[in-house]
């Protein structure tokens, strides 16, 4: 059961990093203000929605990972003590 939460949590945890990388060419938007279109800010505003959506399942999944194996077993899971481990 922990396996499959963990590999959820890792693919949460890769879908985030594909947002912030992809919301990096927005940055140079920023630059050329004239050059912004409605469609632009409209896959700005999705990929931001992703992100921050994907974000607090990778965060916060590990709290339930966590909460979930005390329950069972007493303690936090061992392999979840930093909040970057998957």
């Amino acid at each position: 059961m922990y396996i499959a939460l963990r590999m959820i949590r890792g693919i949460f945890g890769f879908i985030f990093a594909l947002q912030v990388i992809g919301l990096l060419p927005a940055i140079t938007l920023l630059a050329k203000p004239e050059q912004i279109t409605g469609e632009m800010l409209a896959v700005l505003f999705v990929k931001f929605i992703a992100l921050v959506i994907s974000g607090v399942l990778f965060f916060y999944g590990r709290v339930g990972i966590n909460a979930l194996h005390k329950k069972f077993k007493g303690e936090p899971h061992p392999s979840l003590r930093k909040t970057w481990s998957l």
